[in-house]
């Protein structure tokens, strides 16, 4: 497969489809067929339905404090996940165009060794987080079979309002490991609309590089050009590359407004999906007085995948912030210095580069809910505040 962004891009779409939300690529290769829409609509029809017994069951349900405590938490992120998922659907139109633009503009200068270097990224990034995801459920599922045989209790991995807890009758079994499958199943869509943002602003930033790296291109080009034509011709063919660098620079700069405007609400939730949620399970397991070794396991690769979904995004969307930085140099050192000063040539070309630094040097920042930026600073602010808590509150136990 090729490295480029548009297969990129068309690759994950195809994931996004058979996880059943749909086609996302601006083509019509994936057809939502009458058959399609039919498994989607019943796919998510099961996952609101469970979502929504899991909130009975924080509000009403009559169960022992840890499945009380698991409903809680469970209906929280799960009403979180699920409005990322509907925003998502919701901006289904301008993602397709947002991926269009993306895989279009820069097409004939991207480099195939920054090209490579993004798709590592992407694919090291997204695997890991769906391998911690899936460790974590699976952990769930051990430690709640462990609790059948060992203790006696209902199989209990997603808490639902039904069956209540003390029902131990085979259609109620059925249903708590139907409910488990389908919480299994669930989470292709939901790493589909949690990964959709992250390979976005992973992308822009690798066309920033890539758009740095055509600055000092041009600029080499200027030098050998010198040396075979007037200075007033490598003066032209400076200037036109320079005005055509400084047109991608707008078009990326909308790209990123768009980044903002369709996936602001997701990479906004997620912050305060994994800060909360990982404040509650170290809470458990500081106020726990003993864990086994699967419980701990369960709890410590939650964390984990949360911390690290946080970090994709938050690391991510800081990187397009440094290296768009960087851009404002590599314009500056173009060459425009060495064409002759007496000529009209050079003032031309003078204002040009000062137009597109002046345009370069302002800061592109991400923000969660238009407030708290989105930066590597926000993840060890997060990261710190979590820490602290779990300290203190395990401070007091002892």
């Amino acid at each position: 497969m090729s490295a480029s962004t548009e297969s990129l891009l068309k690759s994950f779409c195809t994931y996004v489809y058979y996880a059943g939300n749909g086609n996302f690529w601006f083509e019509n290769v994936h057809q939502e067929s009458i058959g399609y829409k039919i498994y989607s609509l019943i796919s998510f029809t099961i996952y609101i339905t469970m979502i929504l017994l899991e909130n009975m069951a924080a509000v009403f349900g009559n169960f022992p404090e840890v499945e009380k405590k698991s409903a809680i938490m469970f209906s929280a992120i799960h009403d979180i996940i699920i409005i990322k998922m509907f925003s998502m659907f919701y901006y289904k139109n301008s993602i397709k165009m947002l991926n269009y633009e993306m895989s279009f503009v820069m097409k004939d200068i991207e480099e195939e060794s920054i090209m490579k270097k993004q798709k590592r990224k992407v694919l090291w990034g997204i695997t890991f987080y769906v391998i911690t995801v899936y460790l974590s459920l699976t952990a769930y599922g051990v430690e709640s079979l462990r609790k059948v045989f060992v203790e006696g209790t209902p199989f209990y991995t997603v808490v639902t309002y039904f069956p209540t807890y003390y029902e131990d009758s085979l259609a109620a079994s059925v249903f708590r490991v139907f409910f488990y499958v389908t919480w299994l199943y669930m989470m292709l869509p939901m790493i589909a609309a949690d990964c959709m943002p992250i390979i976005h602003v992973i992308i822009v930033t690798y066309k920033f590089m890539t758009l740095c790296h055509y600055f000092e291109k041009i600029r080499m080009n200027f030098e050998r050009n010198l040396l075979v034509m007037s200075n007033k011709n490598a003066t032209k063919i400076l200037k036109e590359g320079c005005i055509e660098g400084i047109k991608i620079h707008q078009k990326l700069q909308f790209i990123v407004k768009e980044i903002h405007r369709v996936f602001g609400i997701i990479m906004s939730l997620q912050v305060c999906e994994s800060s909360a949620v990982a404040v509650l399970l170290l809470l458990r397991l500081a106020l726990s007085s003993h864990l086994n070794l699967t419980n701990a396991f369960m709890t410590y690769t939650f964390v984990g995948s949360l911390f690290f979904l946080l970090a994709l995004n938050l690391w991510n969307a800081g990187e397009i912030t440094y290296q768009a930085s960087l851009l404002s140099n590599s314009m500056f050192f173009c060459g425009w210095h060495l064409c002759d000063m007496d000529k009209q040539s050079h003032k031309d070309i003078r204002r040009v580069v000062l137009v597109g630094c002046a345009q370069a040097q302002k800061p592109l920042i991400l923000k969660a809910f238009g407030i708290q930026d989105l930066s590597y600073t926000t993840f060890v602010s997060v990261a710190r505040m979590t820490y602290s808590i779990f300290a203190v509150f395990y401070q007091r136990r002892e």
